[in-house]
């Protein structure tokens, strides 16, 4: 059986189709992967040892007018294209993990008359899931959703890599901030002013390739490690005694996977909200504390509050543990091979 993956762009995309992809090819699946050229997901496709078709992409939301038509028309050319890579690969299912790089393969998809399944990894699903649900044979959610979607949805959790598990070797005292791949300016000033007042913890600060020098150039103690990016984070969870965190999708089901008591700052201006959601979500289920991007002033006390009251620490890791769902993409994978089977 072959199936086609269509993701890319950011790794809130990537990461959980790698995890899938991985899983599938354990179970004798052939796995080929449509994406951008020069790309993360190239790079993440070659490591899986996947066979790799490149396919021009661009996104068109929120661009003006000028970069709409632009998008619309490298969408148009990534339909056709795809209808030479469906030959070419002979797909019999098809799965995207959203984001405008999967939109020209859920197209062709659709046209062609080849089942699909979506990946959604946020409480507020992209438009790219919104448009195509009701074409799907399946939508996989990572968390129940606040958005209604027209198709047939399925609450698996997230697809994790499966370096995501394991134990973690509290020390009590470490922080760690996490900004995103580009990083937060705002979080990373933030958590400088805290680990200057808390000198007595050590902050592990993920700047984002972006900030790191300018971070740098600001660091005012001694207790902090700056770490510009890694495609490794489950090393720093494994010594996180808290975090100081974004709340995409994939980073909060990564956090929740370790049990790490987050306190979660949404990036203020993401699509329809999509981060703010997913911290509510997290704070419901008593595994987050949401701070606004406005209130960043209180994050140094936040932080004290969490680190010395060990109590809490403990109940929401114990909370984060059981909204965690690790085995997402194996029971992703037996529903697809299992759909097929039957």
């Amino acid at each position: 059986m072959t199936l086609l993956i269509g993701a890319g762009g950011t790794g809130g995309h990537v990461y959980p189709a790698s995890a899938l992809a991985t899983e599938l090819v354990l179970r004798g699946a052939e796995v080929v992967w449509v994406g951008r050229p020069e790309s993360l997901e190239q790079r993440v496709a070659a490591e899986l040892c996947v066979r790799f078709l490149p396919l021009p992409a661009a996104g068109f939301f929120g661009k003006g007018l000028a970069g709409k038509a632009l998008g619309i028309v490298r969408a148009m050319t990534g339909v056709l294209r795809c209808f030479g890579l469906f030959r070419e690969a002979k797909p019999d299912f098809v799965v995207a993990a959203g984001g405008f790089v999967s939109a020209a393969p859920l197209a062709a998809a659709w046209l062609q008359r080849v089942p699909y399944y979506l990946l959604e990894q946020n409480c507020v699903p992209g438009r790219v899931t919104r448009f195509f649900a009701p074409g799907a044979r399946e939508v996989f959610l990572a968390f129940p959703t606040e958005k209604r979607v027209r198709g047939i949805c399925v609450v698996t959790g997230g697809p994790l890599r499966p370096t995501m598990r394991g134990g973690r070797a509290d020390d009590g005292r470490t922080v760690l901030v996490l900004g995103g791949s580009l990083g937060a300016q705002a979080l990373n000033l933030a958590a400088l002013d805290a680990a200057a007042t808390l000198t007595n913890l050590h902050f592990i600060i993920v700047t984002g390739s972006r900030d790191y020098a300018m971070v740098r150039s600001r660091v005012r103690s001694h207790n902090c490690e700056l770490v510009e990016f890694t495609s490794r984070p489950e090393e720093l969870y494994r010594r996180a005694t808290i975090a100081v965190s974004r709340s995409g999708g994939v980073v909060l089901s990564e956090l929740m996977a370790f049990g790490i008591p987050a306190i979660l700052v949404p990036f203020p201006y993401a699509t329809d909200g999509h981060q703010e959601a997913n911290a509510r979500y997290a704070v419901a289920a008593g595994a987050g504390i949401m701070l606004d991007q406005s209130g960043l002033s209180g994050l140094t006390e936040a932080v004290r509050a969490l680190i010395e009251d060990g109590p809490r620490r403990a109940a929401m890791s114990r909370a984060a543990l059981n909204a965690a769902r690790p085995d997402a993409a194996q029971r992703i994978a037996e529903r697809i091979l299992g759909c097929s089977a039957g």
